[in-house]
């Protein structure tokens, strides 16, 4: 009975602990990033949009080492996956970028565990690319 409820007790300690909220300035123009459940999270500026977004993510990427896998993108949005080598078929980065009014808004989530230190490593390499 004991060894029944550790698994389910250990997931829900490890799903817990990925849930506090951080909140960190990011980039030469300070723009706020929120990390939350496993994704980091930041509104660009007005200006920019989900191309110019995707193509700095692609770049960032390929400079930190990771092969792009999938790219999608629209007018309107746009979604970046990446691996590094030698990773299993679960280890991935994605990265969104969809419309926030006039903003836009950029997701990074890096699967499956969440790491924020990578995913604000990756932001910080794109604001740079970006000009922020």
């Amino acid at each position: 009975m004991a060894r029944r409820l550790t698994i389910p007790l250990i997931m829900i300690v490890l799903a817990l602990a990925g849930c506090a909220r951080t909140t960190a300035t990011q980039g030469y123009h300070d723009i706020r990033a929120d990390w939350s459940f496993g994704t980091l999270e930041a509104k660009l500026p007005a200006g920019y949009r989900a191309g110019d977004v995707a193509a700095a993510a692609e770049t960032a990427l390929t400079r930190m080492g990771y092969t792009v896998t999938d790219r999608a993108e629209s007018e309107q949005r746009a979604t970046i996956e990446a691996r590094q080598s030698g990773s299993t078929v679960f280890e991935k980065v994605v990265v969104r970028a969809t419309p926030d009014g006039r903003r836009v808004r950029v997701k990074i989530s890096v699967r499956p565990m969440g790491d924020e230190d990578s995913a604000r490593i990756l932001l910080d390499e794109m604001l740079v690319l970006l000009g922020l």
